[in-house]
């Protein structure tokens, strides 16, 4: 693996802890059919938890991937991206919406003012950025109405992650390590900003790195859909995907 590449696979609590979900290396990831259905569970779940709010205003912390940004602004959603270096833009970069603006700041002291955007995103940045409470915390100083994250949780497969790390960059190469966050701790931290109600929605049961072996997506389906149906999806579901919204009043 070159320099190059060790350089973007920074570890947790890097200052540009959205570079390596950027680049055309991790973009692979998710190329081909099952990578796309992998894709696809993430972009059901963000329209699930967006719901009826329809033409708001989003801001996507770390969204240089694109994952978060195209399908919002397919639905008519205009979109801000915000990455910590013209280089952690990556993919975003070339997306050509006439309702996407892109910026780039430090991700934990964001250049908005308070309330700025409806609707904050940060999806595969809470697992690497260190102070995941902070950084939780400015995104709900920027949002007016809502903030939706993803965060991977301690339970099932990912409670052995740190055992488990060798074996897992072994059969995936390019993997990095990430943070395991509680759920009841991100509830009470958004609670702390002034967001209740939160709804959740575990993306999967089986570890990713199971179906990416499996490489058939109805299959992965069909394994996703009976462990929904024994009610595992709730408990052990990651990463989970959260929507929180600001008390107004």
């Amino acid at each position: 693996m070159s320099a190059e590449v060790n350089e973007r696979m920074a570890d947790i609590g890097s200052e540009q802890a959205d570079l390596d979900a950027s680049t055309d290396r991790y973009a692979k990831r998710f190329a081909g059919p099952a990578g796309a259905w992998l894709l696809s569970r993430q972009t059901q779940a963000l329209r699930q938890l967006i719901g009826s709010d329809s033409g708001v205003r989003v801001l996507d912390v770390g969204g240089g991937h694109g994952q978060i940004a195209a399908p919002l602004l397919d639905d008519g959603h205009a979109v801000t991206v915000h990455a910590s270096s013209l280089a952690a833009l990556g993919q975003a970069g070339r997306l050509s919406y006439p309702r996407l603006t892109l910026s780039i700041g430090p991700l934990a002291a964001l250049p908005f003012a308070d309330r700025s955007f409806d609707i904050v995103t940060s999806f595969r940045i809470m697992a690497h950025i260190g102070d995941w409470r902070s950084y939780l915390a400015e995104l709900a100083r920027v949002a007016r109405l809502a903030v939706i994250v993803d965060f991977p949780i301690p339970i099932g497969a990912n409670a052995l992650q740190p055992f488990l790390f060798g074996v897992k960059k072994r059969f995936e190469g390019d993997t990095r390590r990430f943070a395991m966050i509680r759920k009841a701790r991100v509830r009470h931290t958004l609670a702390e900003a002034g967001f209740r109600q939160p709804r959740e929605i575990g993306q999967f049961v089986l570890p990713i790195v199971v179906h990416r072996k499996l490489r058939r997506p109805r299959l992965s389906a069909a394994l996703e859909r009976s462990c929904r149906g024994l009610g595992l999806a709730s408990v052990l579901g990651t990463p989970v995907v959260l929507r929180a919204d600001r008390e107004l009043g």
